[in-house]
């Protein structure tokens, strides 16, 4: 158990809730939701207020509590594949991208710290009759945890524990770590586009609300898209390699499209599972590869850039801009 759990316990067990626990403490809700979501961990006066109000002596919070086993210990962050699918695991999150019984594509996306994570979302398409299930939860203003889904059977699946005992029987493809601040990003002049799109893209960009369930996760090689919209039950859950060069960024090919845009009819909206493709050897640069017919491989070229911006033509006339100081949930090595 971690200290946020413990703090979770106590508040539940006294029937509070996260807003009237910080105001005992003198705290935001806010804070009370990371610290229980162990994003935050208190410091020691608050951790001895907690003890002093609820008569809980110290030792029994910090006695026999995960949070600090692995203090100085990095958390091995990694890509892993089988035939039938790929998860990608962070510190906080780890999604899972499927193809089960030839006729289902999934994707599955878990949240928590460390080795315990949660199951928060879960999107399913039956390639037979083209439906599409999802469902994903959130926090609200409360601290509350509200879930929004067009399916009630797939409700029931939110809050499973991600298994991690099946990592050991995937084959490891990448492996990286969290940087936690220590290792400062460089602008354009220090290194060059190819190596600030390389370290800016890096990391989890996550953006959650009642209408929307987005994060797109970048290890550097391989990027992850996971993305509901509500509004038209519109989901997209992709895995592309995309690398930089030093004109841009370059598409070597999307093995796993989870897509229902529109009526589908487009191409790049076609659905796919290929856990066999490997992306061909890297080169930074402009010359021909053979893919094989696997994948049709494009390139987003330089528009414009400055010392802690770049920015890229994109798709359809769209720009995509990369920064130094882009918020991010977690930022990787």
């Amino acid at each position: 158990m971690t200290l946020g759990n413990k703090i979770q316990e106590i508040r539940v067990a006294r029937g509070m809730s996260q807003e009237q626990f910080g105001e005992m403490l003198n705290t935001t809700r806010q804070t009370v939701s990371k610290w229980e979501l162990d994003q935050v961990i208190p410091d020691i006066r608050k951790i001895v207020a907690i003890s002093k109000l609820f008569c809980i002596p110290t030792d029994e919070l910090l006695l026999k509590v995960t949070t600090f086993e692995n203090e100085g210990v990095r958390f091995a962050c990694g890509v892993y594949r089988d035939k039938a699918s790929e998860i990608v695991e962070t510190e906080k999150i780890a999604i899972r991208y499927y193809f089960r019984d030839n006729a289902v594509l999934g994707a599955g996306l878990y949240e928590g710290n460390g080795d315990t994570k949660h199951l928060v979302s879960l999107c399913e398409k039956n390639c037979h009759d083209n439906s599409i299930c999802y469902v994903y939860s959130f926090l609200n203003e409360k601290g509350e945890r509200e879930t929004v889904g067009n399916c009630e059977e797939y409700k029931r699946h939110i809050g499973e524990r991600f298994d991690r005992e099946q990592l050991g029987r995937m084959e490891c493809l990448e492996s990286f770590q969290v940087n936690h601040g220590e290792f400062r990003l460089h602008t354009v002049r220090e290194a060059g586009i190819r190596k600030c799109l390389e370290e800016w893209r890096k990391g989890v960009e996550v953006s959650v609300s009642p209408d929307a369930f987005y994060v797109n996760l970048c290890t550097g090689r391989t990027e992850y898209i996971y993305s509901i919209k509500k509004a038209d039950d519109n989901v997209y859950c992709g895995c592309s390699y995309n690398v930089p060069f030093e004109l841009g960024l370059r598409s070597y090919g999307q093995f796993f499209r989870l897509r229902n845009y529109r009526d589908n009819s487009q191409d790049f909206c076609a659905c796919r599972a290929d856990f066999a493709y490997q992306m061909p050897q890297e080169i930074y640069g402009m010359d021909d590869i053979d893919m094989k017919e696997k994948c049709i491989w494009h390139c987003w070229f330089v528009k414009r850039y400055q010392e802690e911006e770049i920015v890229l033509d994109g798709c359809g006339g769209e720009e995509y801009v990369y920064g130094k100081n882009d918020c991010k949930y977690e930022r990787f090595i």
